[in-house]
């Protein structure tokens, strides 16, 4: 009778297994196996919509560099039909023309071709049309009437040239070419001539296919009437002509089917060009990808069955003691017991594991909840966490007449689009910093903070001291902040949002917070408002102390910020010592801080300060180690800190050296400027500005005119020739202009003063 019992009890348990856990393990199994291939799915087509856009970003970039240098070369005096065809004059023609060529990284060849003549010139020298194609080009499909006409374009358009033998080289080599075209000048209805730009086809596909990365599936770059220009090709199976027989008329994604399979397009037109960039992906990759879902899942499965029948052998002979234990379990420790319903003791268990449960999510939820010049700088020490007292701060903003609200405070970073300023409206950017440097709102206020990186500018936002629905109201204005810009600057911006504060001396930790969020900008579309307490909720899993800690302490350290590198680590260490953890997984944590640690500070190139590597691996208690650490992040921020104000300051006296030693200089200019000193052009003009008090046009202007005077006055050389010696092309406008200045002309001035 016993064994009959247990027998029962042991058929009963291993059925009562199969009906309640295996089958809906299977079902559940199942669905989340093709819920993850659909999600997979998106989530690699909205990568490559993202990744699409970084390349038609960049191509934008490209082209509209193109654009700008036919431009150009369509206003340079030294490039006229005249100039070029002059026979002394055409050899600095052609050397200019290899200037212009240098200005870009992707132009294998450039041309110029002025109607009805037979001459195009290039920065090799110049050819007939005939001897261009018979010794220096041979085009397998691009005939002598098709690039003449071609050559009389009157809007810019892009050729893919196939096939294009270099007749220079050693040895001939068939490449893929693209031409762009681009009349000129720029805007008129009738051109006098063409700028042509020929680059290889393999520039292009490069570009892509660094972008991309090792994404699966073929890359293609179409034009308006879908004619391939460039590809990076991964399935050959995929021809040509099947691509340009698809209807790609919009943007996003769409299923085809070639060859009987079922494939992924992601497609992306830009409006700039009218070209189209092209994804298409085998939609059995998607399968391809969960091989080790699938592996685990039926790893799972067989573990749970072996564990099921095990436990069922292990409660058909103990039956009913197990469940008394896990019953006196549940209710030790001195936690409530549940009430039973009808003794029975599975029910109280269930019951307390879900209050466990719920309180567990109801903590999770809880957790996750949780005078211009002078101006300037004293705004850039509060970001930067240089003011610690708060009473000197208040005094600051009463002597430089800087109204904050005193109640709370966030640091906001407005990014505009990259190119968005260049070097022709800079004025459009001082317009938009003044517009941004002081901003009054309803219960708020803020003020605008020009920083170094391109087209960035903090707002050190104020606020009304509100209570517990301030951080509800900074979300209300974030937006309105972005409004503001949008209506009175006509441009869509990015807003990086850092935390809310309610003393003015830790406005800094903001800052870090929202310098934080830029770098993840490029996953978010332009016109997108990313908050930092956004970025940090996600399961932390096991790393022991909440993610946004180990995110500030990078930054902090990225920025010299020793306050907050010292208070974020400090916290991660109070926080590891709060939990209940065993000294294997508090050993793991800690060395993921040093990991961290060590890593950042090989990025910042300043790992040759960890000196006692070894030590501080090695170490035999949590508080030996947090001061150890403690000392090393002091240490790596002061040498930050000391090598940006060196930096500065070194950078400062180079540029106004640089200017005062090649003012003479024709082609010096805020753009050259920023190039040599890897500057932002706005960044250079601002710095000109507030170092003199004049732009830097102004600046180089009085400094070439001083330069005139003295030679004037000290020298009997030529007019035209001190004119030319200080950076001067056009010496009839350089003497109107003198004259404006002065009073008189340069010949009156030197008669003057002799």
């Amino acid at each position: 009778m016993r064994n009959r019992i247990k027998s029962r009890l042991l058929y009963k348990y291993i059925v009562s297994y199969l009906l309640v856990f295996l089958v809906p393990f299977l079902i559940m199994s199942t669905i989340i196996y093709y819920h993850s291939v659909s999600s997979l799915r998106k989530e690699i087509e909205h990568s490559n919509i993202n990744k699409l856009e970084q390349v038609e970003n960049l191509t934008n970039e490209r082209m509209k560099e193109l654009a700008t240098l036919a431009a150009r070369i369509s206003y340079d005096p030294r490039l006229t039909p005249y100039m070029i065809s002059h026979g002394y004059y055409s050899g600095e023609a052609i050397e200019e023309l290899k200037k212009y060529k240098a200005n870009s990284s992707i132009i294998e060849e450039l041309f110029v071709y002025y109607h009805d003549d037979e001459t195009i010139y290039s920065t090799s020298g110049s050819y007939t049309i005939d001897a261009l194609m018979q010794k220096k080009y041979r085009f397998g499909e691009w005939q002598k009437e098709d690039l003449i006409s071609d050559l009389y374009t009157k809007t810019p358009f892009i050729k893919p040239v196939k096939n294009v033998v270099i007749k220079n080289e050693n040895n001939d080599k068939y490449k893929n070419m693209i031409a762009y075209l681009f009349p000129i000048s720029p805007n008129n209805l009738n051109p006098y001539g063409t700028v042509m730009y020929f680059i290889e086809e393999s520039t292009i596909t490069d570009l892509i296919q660094n972008i991309l990365g090792e994404s699966e599936g073929n890359v293609y770059i179409v034009d308006e009437n879908n004619q391939v220009i460039a590809s990076a090709i991964n399935d050959e199976s995929i021809g040509t002509e099947q691509l340009t027989s698809l209807s790609i008329d919009h943007y996003g994604v769409d299923n085809v089917e070639l060859n009987g399979k079922d494939y992924s397009l992601v497609s992306v037109e830009s409006k700039l060009s009218g070209m189209k960039f092209i994804t298409l992906m085998d939609a059995d990759q998607f399968f391809k990808r969960l091989d080790n879902t699938t592996i685990l899942i039926i790893a799972v499965l067989i573990v749970l069955l072996i564990v099921g029948f095990v436990l069922a052998v292990f409660l058909g002979k103990n039956q009913y003691k197990p469940i008394q234990n896990l019953f006196e379990i549940t209710n030790s420790k001195g936690k409530e017991t549940v009430d039973l319903e009808g003794g029975n003791e599975l029910e109280t268990i269930r019951k307390t594991i879900t209050h466990v449960f719920e309180d567990h999510q109801i903590l999770n939820e809880t957790m996750y909840m949780q005078k211009p010049f002078v101006r300037d700088q004293f705004l850039v020490k509060l970001l930067k966490g240089d003011l610690s007292d708060g009473k000197e701060i208040n005094s600051l903003l009463h002597t430089l007449n800087i109204q904050m609200k005193d109640g709370h405070y966030f640091v906001a970073i407005i990014y505009f689009e990259k190119g968005t300023f260049m070097e022709d409206n800079l004025e459009e950017r001082e317009k938009v910093f003044n517009i941004l440097s002081n901003i009054t709102l309803k219960n708020a206020s803020a003020h605008g903070v020009d920083l170094i990186y391109n087209d960035a500018i903090a707002l050190i936002v104020s606020m009304d001291r509100i209570g517990k629905n301030a951080n509800k109201e900074r979300q209300k204005l974030v937006p309105l902040i972005q409004q503001y810009i949008k209506k009175n600057c006509h441009l869509d911006s990015t807003i990086g949002v850092g935390g809310l504060y309610h003393e003015k001396d830790r406005i800094n930790r903001s800052y870090i917070e929202a310098l934080t969020t830029l770098e993840y900008k490029f996953t978010k579309p332009q016109g997108s408002m990313i908050y930092f307490e956004e970025i940090v909720i996600q399961p932390e899993q096991s790393l022991g102390y909440p993610k946004e800690e180990q995110i500030k302490l990078v930054q902090s350290l990225k920025q010299g910020d020793h306050v907050v590198a010292a208070e974020t680590l400090r916290n991660m260490f109070t926080n590891l010592a709060e939990k209940d953890l065993s000294i294997q997984t508090i050993k793991c944590i800690c060395f993921d801080i040093i990991n961290t640690i060590v890593k950042t500070t090989s990025e910042i190139g300043m790992s040759n300060y960890i000196q006692d590597f070894n030590s501080i691996v090695d170490f035999h208690s949590i508080e030996r180690l947090h001061t150890q650490l403690e000392t090393l992040v002091l240490i790596i921020c002061k040498e930050v800190e000391d090598k940006k104000e060196s930096h500065n300051d070194k950078l400062k006296n180079e540029i106004l050296e640089y200017i005062r030693q090649n003012y003479n200089k024709y082609e010096l200019s805020l753009e050259s400027l920023a190039i040599k000193f890897q500057l932002s052009v706005s960044y250079v003009s601002r710095f000109i500005k507030g170092q003199t008090g004049v732009t830097f046009s102004q600046y180089l202007q009085d400094l070439r005119m001083e330069d005139v005077k003295r030679q004037l006055k000290e020298t009997d050389k030529a007019i035209k020739d001190i004119v030319v010696q200080v950076g001067y092309l056009d010496v009839a406008n350089f003497t109107r202009k003198f004259k404006k200045l002065v009073g008189v002309t340069p010949g009156q001035y030197r008669n003057l003063n002799k």
